[in-house]
């Protein structure tokens, strides 16, 4: 008997050495590091069903994809523009809203910057969803692990009510949203006040001469070429059939153009 019970409390010490899953078996390592959770019966979200609808209908998905590219181009130009008092919605063609998203490179590291802080906000709550048993034996052993994985529903998808999916895709939403926002309006104050962009010179159609001054090219549309003119602190917006040539002024150029303006040559003696 004494034998019996020996062995019984030998047993019982290697499983708490182990700490085996609440079933007896030992916790399951990790296959799958996808940070998309699994969905399963009942555990839907409307997020999954426009990815499936999609996918079914790839004419469908590109048509949806155009359209936000183009959102997120015309939302960053919005707040461009608005810095110069410029309205660029009352300016814009047809044409303009389906290209606006491809007019700045910074909208695509945008996206690429919201797609990965996703990757690493939904990770943890993927993981834990899809292994339990191994988060769990992971929090008991790892001090790293009671951080990345908290017990807290606040913490997780659940605790606000939404599932991981949507949680996804309204972080790179969001993200997106207020990067490009703070890109542009930054972007915007570096030739506001530090005389960044592209000097160019101004040659409207009926003047013998070029504008007197550069202006800053600010961008341009299917109908209007925006202009900022640094000495009036003015922008304005110049219908293209009014302009004759929008002309960049080279480097060595620009340089030249802070000095001093040449003394006026002499008064020649007046002939008798």
């Amino acid at each position: 008997m004494l034998r019996q019970q020996k062995g019984e409390c030998m047993t019982h010490a290697g499983q708490d050495d182990k700490q085996v899953a609440p079933g007896g078996a030992p916790p399951a390592t990790p296959m799958n590091w996808s940070p998309i959770p699994d969905v399963g019966t009942g555990d839907e979200s409307w997020v999954l069903n426009l990815w499936r609808r999609g996918c079914r209908e790839p004419a469908l998905m590109f048509s949806a994809a155009y359209v936000l590219v183009g959102f997120l181009g015309l939302w960053s130009s919005a707040w461009f523009y608005h810095g110069f008092g410029i309205s660029i919605a009352d300016y814009l063609q047809a044409s303009d809203y389906l290209v606006a998203g491809l007019r700045d490179p910074g909208s695509v590291l945008i996206f690429a910057i919201g797609v990965l802080l996703a990757v690493l906000v939904s990770w943890p709550e993927a993981l834990r969803r899809r292994y339990p048993d191994y988060v769990a034996d992971l929090r008991r052993r790892r001090w790293w692990a009671r951080m990345a994985f908290p017990k807290a529903r606040i913490m997780t998808w659940d605790g606000i009510g939404i599932h991981p999916i949507t949680g996804v895709s309204l972080v790179v939403a969001l993200f997106m949203l207020l990067g490009s926002a703070v890109y542009m309006q930054t972007k915007g104050e570096l030739v506001r006040e530090k005389g960044r962009g592209t000097p160019v010179r101004v040659h409207m159609l009926g003047d013998a001469a070029p504008q007197p001054g550069q202006a800053r090219l600010l961008g341009t549309s299917s109908a209007f070429v925006y202009l900022w003119w640094p000495a009036q602190q003015r922008a304005e917006a110049v219908p293209i059939t009014s302009v004759r040539q929008v002309q960049a002024v080279p480097r060595r150029v620009r340089g030249a153009a802070v000095a001093a303006p040449p003394a006026a040559p002499a008064a020649t003696p007046a002939t008798r």
